[in-house]
């Protein structure tokens, strides 16, 4: 079977929408294209969103996400829906898809607090069925760092060098929170409004893991994204820790940049735009400049 993730782009993954749209009785007439990354994520004419992951070796991620969804709205946790009138995931030209219930949207506007009461509640939830594996940080990179056409070869070895050395960095880290299921790519663009409430969603990275993996990200949105410091502040009063403040911090932050870096990596090819960002985090991350500005994609 060719390799699905090599081709993984907008236009290559429109067989694999159709197609599942067509066995769950959906029409795909109308789709739109909401984000491309991890995930193509498509928005139907219907009220139903649908999520087509690289390549068949992320199945075991897609269930786990199936998994925490329906947990956490069972545990009383505000999570997007899985759509259950479909028999999922579907695995399809070497894509797992699934489908999921559209949010609303409309207010309230999700904030960076209501990111920290809702990890507090996530960390909080009891008895996770779900077989979480253990948090491996840089399991990911190094696997997107095996897919590499177009990404100039002193790059590569750059971050294939770094992961490396962070790898034995981060297990010798001795951490300040306790360990248990944590949600893994925990930001505010995960979170959407839904019939009132913000919700939160996209647990593909879920694990058992250290809670400061969760609060990284609103930290890194003030020091590489220009965020207010008032934001982080409100962030880390909320919830009732200060990751910035723990001796770990330096060692974990620069773990998360180089997981952001291969994440924009992979779609260097997608646009001139993308390639100049993938560029600009290498130079800043071979540089050690922690205060250079990136850009949101």
């Amino acid at each position: 079977m060719p390799d699905a993730a090599a081709g993984f782009s907008s236009s290559a993954v429109l067989p694999t929408l159709r197609d599942a749209c067509a066995q769950a009785g959906l029409s795909s007439e109308g789709a739109d294209l909401l984000r491309l990354g991890e995930n193509a994520i498509y928005q139907l004419a219907v009220p139903v969103v649908v999520r087509i992951a690289r390549s068949a070796d992320r199945l075991p991620r897609v269930q786990r996400e199936l998994c925490v969804a329906r947990w956490l709205t069972a545990s009383g946790v505000p999570s997007v829906r899985v759509y259950e009138d479909v028999d999922q995931p579907m695995l399809l030209g070497g894509h797992p898809v699934t489908f999921w219930h559209q949010v609303t949207g409309g207010d309230p506007v999700p904030t960076h607090v209501d990111l920290a009461r809702l990890l507090r509640a996530f960390h909080a939830a009891k008895d996770c069925p779900c077989p979480l594996a253990d948090f491996e940080p840089l399991r990911t990179s190094k696997s997107r760092l095996t897919e590499t056409e177009g990404v100039p070869p002193e790059d590569r070895d750059f971050l294939r060098a770094r992961c490396a050395e962070l790898d034995g960095q981060f297990q010798r880290l001795e951490f300040a929170l306790p360990r248990g299921p944590i949600h893994g790519d925990a930001h505010t663009r995960n979170l959407l409004t839904d019939r009132g409430q913000v919700v939160l969603l996209d647990y593909e990275s879920s694990a058992l893991g250290p809670r400061e993996w969760d609060l990284l990200p609103t930290a890194i949105g003030v020091e590489r994204y220009g965020r207010p410091e008032v934001q982080y502040r409100e962030f880390a009063d909320a919830y009732g820790f200060d990751v910035r403040a723990w001796a770990g911090y330096p060692v974990l932050r620069e773990v998360r940049e180089l997981t952001m870096t291969t994440w924009i990596m992979q779609n260097i090819g997608e646009s001139p735009a993308v390639a100049a960002e993938f560029a600009l985090r290498v130079a800043s991350l071979r540089e050690r400049d922690f205060e250079r500005a990136w850009n949101f994609f």
